[in-house]
């Protein structure tokens, strides 16, 4: 992801990412929901801790080749628009 992004990158230490914000933002909902005035950067700065020594940096060869793969994508999905209307159409 550093590399197709082109950012730095830094897991949490739980392992499971996903399902750890959906339960921060639901606490927040429930929080909000009983009147508290509570960001959900405060509950993040609480309850979110990164695994510094899993950093990913991006690397810039790998990074140079995700972009000209990038506009090549661009570049075939501008191509095909006129196809894929007449295809529509034909529905």
């Amino acid at each position: 992801m550093a590399d197709v992004f082109d950012a730095e990158v830094v897991t949490l230490k739980v392992s499971e990412g996903a399902a750890y914000g959906a339960a921060l933002q639901a606490l927040w909902c429930w929080r909000l929901q009983c009147g508290e005035k509570v960001s959900i950067s405060d509950l993040t700065e609480q309850f979110v801790t990164l695994n510094h020594p899993e950093t990913a940096t991006p690397q810039k060869d790998a990074v140079a080749t995700y972009h000209k793969m990038q506009e090549i994508q661009d570049e075939l999905s501008m191509s095909l628009r006129g196809v894929f209307a007449k295809h529509q159409e034909s529905w």
